[in-house]
């Protein structure tokens, strides 16, 4: 039997992750606990066929960086891979950063 995928944030992304449910929470409640729930969804997905997503633009191919647009949040999980079995979540870019900002975490 396959080991089974993991992920995890790196520190940044979690720091983003509270910093967008923190701003979120602030214009209206619940909208920050929704958008965890859709990051939580986002990577659940994600864990369980990584390469369906397509490569990041504007980041060479072999730095291996995906894609996942946030269903009703401006926000992209930017994933790579690392060995068979874990993912790391990269960043969770708002829809209005500079694109590719968070290119040098790895």
């Amino acid at each position: 039997m396959a080991a089974e995928r993991r992920a995890r944030l790196h520190p940044a992304a979690l720091a983003e992750l509270i910093e967008g449910a923190a701003q979120y929470e602030e214009q209206r409640e619940d909208r920050g606990v929704n958008f965890e729930k859709a990051v939580e969804r986002a990577i659940a997905l994600i864990v369980s066929a990584p390469e369906r997503w397509p490569l990041a633009p504007r980041v060479s191919p072999r730095r291996g960086a995906h894609r996942y647009v946030l269903k009703h949040f401006p926000y992209d999980v930017i994933y790579r891979l690392v060995g068979a079995d874990e993912l790391e979540v990269v960043a969770l870019a708002h829809h209005k950063r500079r694109p590719g900002y968070w290119a040098k975490r790895w």
